[in-house]
C-alpha cells in the first residue's frame, strides 16, 4: 500500500508544479508551450525511472514500476494532446507537421510504439502473452531513443539538459548490461 502511494506522490507532484507554475508564474510567457515541454520531461524522466528501479533491489520495494510506465503514457498523451490543443485542434496543420516535421514524425512513431505496451500492461496480458510479454515490453529501447531524437530535434541552442538526460540513460544501460551480465 505504501509502495502505491509513494508512487502515485512522485508521478503527481510534477503535474501540480507544472500547472501552478503555468497558472502563476508571469515569468511564462506562452503556458501551452511551457506545458508541452515540460510534460516531455517528466515522461522522458519517467521511462528513465522504469529501467533504473530494478537496478537497485532495496529501492524497487518502494516503487510500482508498472505505475511509473503507465504515468510515462499519461504524460506522453498530454504532451501530444497539448501540442494538439495548441495547433488549435486544426487537423490539415497536424497532418502539414507530420509530413514536413521529422521531430513530430519520430515524436508521433514513439507514442505509437508506445501503445502495445500500455495495452499489454494486465496482469491477465502477462499470462496470455508469456514470454511475448517481455518481447513487447522491450519496445521502451526503441521508445527511449526515438524520444531522445524528438528531443535533439527541437532544441535550437542550449544541449545541456539534453546532455544530462543521455548521460542518465546511458549510465542505466550500462548498469543493466553489468545486472544481466553477474545473473
Amino acid at each position: 500500500m505504501y509502495r502505491i502511494i509513494i508512487t502515485y506522490t512522485l508521478v503527481i507532484t510534477p503535474l501540480i508544479f507544472i500547472t501552478f507554475n503555468s497558472l502563476f508564474n508571469n515569468d511564462i510567457i506562452n503556458p501551452f508551450s511551457y506545458l508541452i515541454t515540460s510534460t516531455g520531461y517528466i515522461s522522458l524522466s519517467l521511462l528513465l525511472a522504469v529501467l533504473f528501479i530494478p537496478l537497485l533491489k532495496n529501492i524497487s520495494y518502494f516503487f510500482d514500476r508498472k505505475i511509473f510506465g503507465l504515468s510515462a503514457f499519461t504524460y506522453t498523451s498530454g504532451h501530444l494532446l497539448l501540442y494538439i490543443v495548441d495547433n488549435n485542434i486544426s487537423f490539415k496543420y497536424l497532418y502539414t507537421d507530420v509530413a514536413r516535421l521529422l521531430y513530430i514524425q519520430v515524436g508521433y512513431i514513439a507514442f505509437l510504439l508506445f501503445l502495445p505496451l500500455v495495452f499489454t500492461s494486465t496482469v491477465k496480458a502477462k499470462l496470455i502473452l508469456k514470454d511475448n510479454w517481455f518481447k513487447i515490453h522491450r519496445l521502451i529501447y526503441i521508445i527511449i531513443p526515438l524520444s531522445f531524437i524528438h528531443y535533439y530535434l527541437i532544441i535550437k541552442a542550449d544541449y545541456l539538459l539534453f546532455i544530462v538526460y543521455l548521460i542518465i540513460f546511458i549510465l542505466i544501460l550500462i548498469l543493466k548490461n553489468r545486472y544481466e551480465s553477474n545473473e
